[in-house]
């Protein structure tokens, strides 16, 4: 096995996606051994809201990591350190990740204060699928790479 920078790079962003991803079970319990709490509004409008709080997540997460690593890729055509573009491309993972965990949460605020623990899996479930969706692959990796190499002038 290789341990070059681009596969340390690899794996440190895939144990970040793993711990999130492991905060899912977390959610999911909270969401049943938590009291169900008050507000003044119907617990099926506050499920309603932090549904369309989530797919605005899911959403714009996937169109501003887009604009991320587009600006990652010029930055690498200019400055050309792969260390900078692999941290970069770190970066944009965990913001990423970040962004999909907060639709979990969504979940939990909709077993607390919403409809009840039964929309938290469904939350859980789209954010788990949206987390591995995101999965950082090698192809995904080396694509990114070999796209921002593209876009250096020749030497």
């Amino acid at each position: 096995m290789s341990t070059g920078p681009f596969d340390r790079s690899l794996l440190r962003i895939r144990i970040a996606g793993g711990l999130f991803l492991a905060t899912l079970p977390v959610v999911l319990f909270a969401a049943w051994r938590l009291p169900r709490l008050t507000t003044d509004l119907s617990r099926g409008t506050v499920t309603l809201l932090l549904g369309v709080a989530g797919l605005w997540l899911a959403f714009s997460s996937e169109r501003d990591a887009r604009g991320h690593l587009d600006r990652i890729k010029r930055g690498f055509a200019v400055h050309g350190d792969e260390s900078r573009l692999l941290r970069d491309y770190l970066r944009v993972y965990l913001i990423v990740f970040a962004r999909l965990e907060l639709i979990g949460l969504c979940g939990l605020a909709a077993a607390l204060w919403g409809s009840g623990p039964m929309a938290t899996v469904w939350f859980v479930l789209v954010t788990a699928v949206l987390m591995l969706l995101a999965w950082p692959t090698q192809r995904k990796a080396r694509l990114l790479v070999d796209r921002a190499r593209a876009l250096r002038p020749p030497d």
